[in-house]
């Protein structure tokens, strides 16, 4: 599609369709005469319209009807918090074609005095459209809060508390989507309440004029992750590479909380990357699976994360402006494999790839039916080896990041006399669906 162009030729509702086929992020600003309309998309969803005094669906409603003027499309538009359209595309288009034209009252917004524009039918605006999205507003606007649960090999980080702070309230009930199908390996667990972190102590004879370590980015960092190896620890764990929904969009202007509900309701497999803007080395990725989310990992500031609380500190830096962002598509099996990479126990640790023989390391894998993978590094560039029950899945690295079969990519980095190995073991198991209402 043109960013630009005439009505006549195209109409609106072409364009709208347009939209939704390339999945279009941006903003469409459609003007006749004397009349605006702004349509903001994410992904090709319509998620909120607004023009002359009315938003939400009666301005597209509205701006359907309009036969002349000039349309102008700014993917690096800054979308807004706003979420007033429910109904899918087809549905808009179709209610415009099939009811007969009428005035009605247009939904007023704010004090602004409310136009008489005419659309198709009362159309009623609907009191639950903003309504669903309340808990996402909530994640971007309010301080970050600590995790209320972690996989059972991962401690979370319990940053220490001033001792003037009361404890956190008591965690709330965990409501799950309806259940997937039978035939997904993704379950849902229960709600783990944890308990409030307990209040720092002054050491006997301590100075009572020394003040209590706060948490935030004076105070101390994160400890490590147990379990991780020194791969994530020093680096991250790359990702192989897919179909790109969308790449290089600015934190800035996205609503990240928008863009994972969004991904979540398309049932999408892949993961959303988010890269800091100058500085490659922090990064992370939240992995999806049939619009579950599954697992997450973050690098940033020398600290690495994993689950929800990686998700945490991804949420709280996008709010900030901050990072590129990128969602490619992974076939769902794979996520599978990958998310397991993430959370594997280190079996092996800072091998010199000089000294090991690598087809040697493939048959004892083999034999011992691990599954994981092998993480070989060269400095900042990592191949990985996927494994599943002792069989490699294929192979990629930071560089070439297309999955190939066998572990060829991963054993040419062993050539290199600095090479490092890492191998990381996870029994198969099914995986947990981290629920985002959780996560602010």
């Amino acid at each position: 599609m043109q960013n630009q162009g005439s009505l006549g030729p195209t109409t609106v509702a072409e364009l709208l369709q347009t939209m939704q086929q390339e999945r279009a992020t941006g903003t469409l600003a459609v003007e006749s005469g004397d009349r605006q309309c702004s349509l903001h998309f994410l992904f090709g969803h319509l998620f909120h319209a607004v023009g002359d005094g009315v938003e939400g669906e009666p301005a597209v409603l509205t701006v359907l009807g309009w036969t002349s003027g000039q349309y102008n499309f700014n993917p690096r538009a800054k979308l807004p918090p706003e979420e007033t359209i429910n109904s899918s595309t087809e549905d808009l288009v179709s209610r415009w074609e099939s009811q007969p034209a009428a005035t009605a009252e247009p939904v007023r917004i704010g004090n602004e005095p409310a136009s008489s524009m005419a659309y198709p039918g009362p159309i009623a605006p609907s009191s639950s459209a903003a309504s669903g999205s309340d808990w996402l507003d909530s994640i971007a606007a309010s301080p970050m809060s600590e995790p209320e649960e972690e996989m059972s090999d991962i401690p979370p980080y319990q940053a220490p508390v001033p001792a003037a702070q009361p404890p956190f309230p008591p965690t709330a009930e965990f409501r799950p989507r309806p259940a997937a199908p039978a035939a997904s390996p993704v379950t849902r667990a229960a709600s783990i309440p944890s308990s409030a972190p307990t209040q720092p102590t002054r050491p006997a004879g301590a100075s009572t004029l020394r003040q209590p370590v706060r948490p935030g980015p004076s105070g101390p960092p994160p400890k490590p992750v147990a379990g991780a190896t020194r791969t994530q620890l020093s680096v991250l764990v790359p990702l192989p590479g897919g179909p790109s929904l969308h790449s290089g969009l600015k934190a800035s202007f996205l609503n990240f909380p928008m863009l994972l509900k969004t991904l979540s309701q398309d049932g999408f497999s892949g993961y959303v990357s988010v890269t800091g803007e100058g500085d490659n080395r922090s990064r992370a990725h939240i992995l999806f699976r049939e619009g579950d989310i599954v697992q997450a990992q973050q690098r940033a500031d020398g600290n690495y994360r994993r689950g929800k609380t990686a998700i945490q500190e991804v949420v709280r830096t996008v709010s900030l402006g901050q990072g590129l962002i990128d969602a490619v598509e992974l076939p769902a099996e794979l996520v599978v494999s990958v998310a397991s990479l993430l959370v594997a126990s280190t079996a092996f640790v800072n091998l010199p790839a000089r000294i090991v023989d690598f087809d040697a390391l493939l048959e004892y894998i083999e034999d011992q039916h691990i599954g994981g993978g092998i993480l070989v590094s060269q400095g900042d560039q990592v191949a990985v080896a996927l494994l599943t029950e002792g069989t490699v899945r294929g192979s990629y690295s930071s560089s070439a990041p297309e999955l190939t079969e066998g572990a060829q990519v991963a054993s040419a980095f062993c050539t290199e006399r600095e090479s490092r190995i890492d191998v990381v073991s996870a029994p198969p198991q099914a995986l947990t669906a981290i629920d985002l209402a959780e996560i602010g």
